[in-house]
């Protein structure tokens, strides 16, 4: 069974990998037009799967994976 280290783990993981794919968005986008667009869809599909799949299991789950998330504060970033 999953404990919150593991989780805090897992996420800060994540966090590292996503931070690196921005960074190679930011030199890809720099090189040429045609890369520009082809990284906005692949973000595009990155985002709209994840937040697809957070609402697919809050469903199936009977538990809403963002409530309580403050939308408010994340914009403050």
């Amino acid at each position: 069974m999953a404990d919150l280290d593991e989780l805090r783990a897992k996420v800060e993981g994540i966090a590292h990998e996503l931070r690196e794919a921005v960074d190679m968005t930011i030199e890809l986008r720099a090189r040429s037009p045609q890369h520009k667009e082809a990284a906005i869809k692949i973000w595009e599909e990155f985002l709209g799967g994840f937040f697809g799949y957070i609402k697919q299991r809050s469903r199936e789950s009977k538990d809403n994976l963002l409530a309580g998330v403050s939308w408010t504060r994340l914009k403050l970033f």
